[in-house]
C-alpha cells in the first residue's frame, strides 16, 4: 500500500506515513456515491416493504367486493394511500436512524480500540517528533510500550525523544537498560553513538571508560578509543626466563603508565613508565595501571618473572687502589665472552658507558674507577671500584705548569690574554692535566686543550702540551698510543 500524499510504500498496518506524516485511513470515506448507494438500498427496502403491506390489505377487501358492501364502507377508504406513504417515510427514517446510530457507535468503538492500540500509538509519536513536539512523542511511546514491551527499536526511539526533549536521564537509563538486557540487539553500536553523545557533552569520562572497557563493538571501541582507558599491555608474558629480559608497558592510547616491580599496588604516585625495565637474575612481580588525557584509570594488569642467569665473572683490575707518585697503566683482565665498561666518578656503569679497549693511563689527581663485565645477554657481573691518587713530586706542580703554559700561549699571540680569550672567537680555551709520563727519565706533565663556546659546550682542540715538571721546558706532544707521546719543540 502507497501513501495517498506522497506516494510512500507503507508497510503492512501502518497508520501514519514515516515519511510525510499523513494519516492512513483504513476505514473509507463517507463519499456521494457510498449515499447514493444508501439512499437507494432504503428506497427499495421501504418500497418493498409498502407494497407488501398494500397487497396485504387489497386481500382483504376483495371478500367484501359487492357493491353494497363498497358503498357502505367508502367513507371509510382515503382515496390516496396517505397512510402507507407516511408509513414508508417513518420506517425510512427509523432504518436511517438505526444505520446511523450503529454507525457512530461502531466508529466510536472502533476509534477507541485503535487508541489502546501499539500501532497507533507509535504512529501519533511519529508524527508528533515530525512536527517536533517531543513531548507529546515521548507520550506515545510509553504509552505504545506500555502496549507491547518486546520492540527493542520504539525502545531505542523513545531514548532518542528522551534526549531530544531534555530527558538526559531517562535517556541514559533506557540506553544502558538495552546495552545491559538487550544484547542481541542489532544497533548496538548506534545505542553506543547516542549514549556517548550524551556522556561526551555531560563530560562523564569516567563513565566513559567504564562503558568502552566492557564494550564488545570493535567499532565503537576503535572510535572512542581516546577516552578508554584499558589496562597496560606487556611486551612478554610473565613466567621463568634464562636470559635477561626487558618489559615494556604499554597504554592504548595518550596518556601515562604507572608501575612497580615490587608486587606492591601502582598508584599515580608509583613510577613512571618511560624506558624498557630491565629484569636481571631474580624475581619480580610488575603490576600497572593506566591512566588516560581525561583523567580515567584503568583496571590494574600484572605479570611475574622470574629470571634464572648465570652472572659473569668480575673483571680483575692489575692496579690497586693507592696513591702513585709516577706514571702507571691500569689494565683489566676479563673473559672472552664479555665486554668491560667503566667509570671515573664512581658511578655503577652499565652498557652505555665507557668501554675498555686498551689500558688506561692513571688520570693526574684523584680519580675513582668502577667496572663491570657485561655477556652477551646483558648479564652483568659485580661492580669492581678503585680509587686512586697521581702526584708527581718535581720542582713545579701541575697548576704552575699550567700557567707556564698559558703565558707562552699568550707570547706567541695564540691567547689574548691569561683567561683563555682566543683571537676571532667569543669563547675561551681551558687547559686540563690529563697525566703525567716519563720520557728519557724526565717527568713531563701532559695537557689537553679544550675550547668552550658561548653556550658552554666544550670542544676538543686536538692540541696537547707537555710541560717538563722540573725545568718547565714546554713541548708539543703527539699521542701514539695509550701512555705513548712524542715530544716536539714548542715553536716548531
Amino acid at each position: 500500500m502507497k501513501c495517498p500524499k506522497c506516494g510512500n510504500e507503507l508497510e503492512e498496518g501502518k497508520l501514519l506515513c514515516e515519511k510525510c506524516g499523513e494519516e492512513i485511513k483504513y476505514v473509507p470515506d463517507f463519499d456521494i456515491e457510498l449515499e447514493d448507494q444508501l439512499k437507494e438500498s432504503i428506497s427499495t427496502m421501504i418500497e418493498e416493504l409498502a407494497q407488501e403491506t398494500t397487497e396485504k390489505k387489497e386481500t382483504e377487501i376483495e371478500r367484501f367486493e359487492t357493491e353494497d358492501l363498497k358503498e357502505a364502507f367508502r367513507d371509510y377508504f382515503p382515496k390516496k394511500r396517505i397512510s402507507f406513504r407516511i408509513n414508508r417515510m417513518a420506517i425510512a427514517v427509523m432504518i436511517v436512524a438505526v444505520i446511523v446510530t450503529a454507525g457512530v457507535a461502531g466508529f466510536g468503538a472502533l476509534a477507541k480500540s485503535m487508541e489502546n492500540s501499539y500501532d497507533y500509538q507509535y504512529e501519533k509519536a511519529v508524527q508528533c517528533a515530525a512536527q517536533q513536539n517531543y513531548d507529546a512523542a515521548v507520550s506515545h511511546l510509553e504509552r505504545a510500550l506500555a502496549l507491547d514491551d518486546s520492540q527493542t527499536d520504539t525502545r531505542f526511539l523513545l531514548a532518542q525523544y528522551y534526549d531530544k526533549s531534555g530527558m538526559r536521564p531517562s535517556a541514559i537509563s533506557v540506553l544502558n537498560e538495552i546495552l545491559v538486557q538487550r544484547t542481541e540487539y542489532s544497533k548496538r553500536d548506534e545505542v553506543y553513538d547516542l549514549l556517548f553523545s550524551i556522556y561526551e557533552e555531560e563530560k562523564e569520562f569516567e563513565k566513559m571508560g567504564e562503558l568502552l572497557a566492557a564494550c564488545d563493538v570493535a567499532r565503537i571501541v576503535s572510535k572512542y578509543n581516546q577516552y578508554a582507558a584499558l589496562p597496560p599491555v606487556f611486551n612478554k608474558k610473565g613466567g621463568t626466563y634464562d636470559e635477561l629480559i626487558s618489559i615494556t608497558l604499554e597504554g592504548n592510547t595518550k596518556g601515562f603508565v604507572y608501575y612497580t616491580t615490587d608486587g606492591t599496588e601502582p598508584t599515580v604516585n608509583s613510577s613512571v613508565y618511560e624506558t624498557p625495565i630491565l629484569l636481571e637474575s631474580g624475581d619480580y612481580v610488575i603490576r600497572a595501571i593506566f591512566v588516560n588525557m581525561h583523567g580515567v584509570v584503568s583496571a590494574e594488569a600484572s605479570q611475574s618473572y622470574q629470571i634464572n642467569l648465570s652472572i659473569p665473572e668480575s673483571p680483575v683490575i692489575s692496579l690497586d687502589s693507592g696513591t702513585y707518585h709516577e706514571p702507571a697503566l691500569i689494565e683489566v683482565y676479563y673473559s672472552d665472552s664479555t665486554k668491560i665498561y667503566y667509570t671515573t666518578d664512581g658511578s655503577v656503569p652499565d652498557k652505555n658507558s665507557i668501554r675498555y679497549d686498551n689500558p688506561i693511563e692513571l688520570p693526574y689527581g684523584v680519580s675513582n674507577f668502577c667496572f663491570i663485565a657485561i655477556d652477551d645477554a646483558g648479564v652483568g657481573s659485580e661492580t669492581v671500584g678503585r680509587s686512586y691518587e697521581l702526584a708527581a713530586e718535581a720542582n713545579f706542580d701541575a697548576e704552575l705548569a699550567v700557567q707556564v703554559l698559558k703565558n707562552n700561549l699568550v707570547a706567541s699571540n695564540k691567547l689574548l690574554n691569561l683567561e683563555g680569550n682566543v683571537p676571532d672567537k667569543l669563547g675561551h680555551n681551558q687547559y686540563r692535566v690529563q697525566t703525567v709520563v716519563r720520557i728519557a727519565e724526565a717527568l713531563y706533565y701532559i695537557v689537553y686543550e679544550e675550547y668552550m663556546d658561548t653556550t658552554g659546550y666544550v670542544h676538543d682542540t686536538n692540541n696537547i702540551y707537555a710541560i717538563e715538571a722540573d725545568t718547565a721546558d714546554l713541548y708539543k706532544a703527539y699521542k701514539v698510543d695509550e701512555g705513548e707521546y712524542h715530544l716536539t719543540p714548542f715553536g716548531e
